[in-house]
C-alpha cells in the first residue's frame, strides 16, 4: 500500500480550470516508455474535432488509471442498477 493510500495528498484546482472540459472522443498513442492520451471534443455536424486536454504519462500510471476507472465504473454500475439485477 502506498503512502498516498494511507495519507492522501490535498489536491487543489485553479478556479479557471474548475469547470473542466467536455470530451466525447479519445485518441491514445503509446511508445515503449510513455502513453499520450488526447481527449477530444468532436463536432456533432462536421467531421472534425479539437483536443481539449492532452495527458502524457508512464505505462505504470496508465495501469493505475485503468484500475481506478474499473473500480469507479463498478461502483457506478452497482449504484445505478436495480437491486434485483446486482450480483453479490
Amino acid at each position: 500500500m502506498s503512502d498516498h493510500e494511507n495519507n492522501p495528498p490535498e489536491i487543489t484546482i485553479d478556479a479557471r480550470r474548475f469547470a473542466g472540459v467536455w470530451a466525447n472522443g479519445v485518441r491514445i498513442t503509446g511508445k515503449s516508455d510513455e502513453f499520450t492520451i488526447d481527449f477530444v471534443r468532436l463536432d456533432p455536424v462536421e467531421p472534425r474535432g479539437i483536443v481539449v486536454a492532452r495527458v502524457t504519462c508512464s505505462p505504470t500510471f496508465v495501469r493505475d488509471v485503468m484500475d481506478e476507472l474499473e473500480r469507479t465504473w463498478h461502483d457506478w454500475m452497482w449504484g445505478s442498477s436495480p437491486p434485483e439485477t446486482r450480483e453479490p
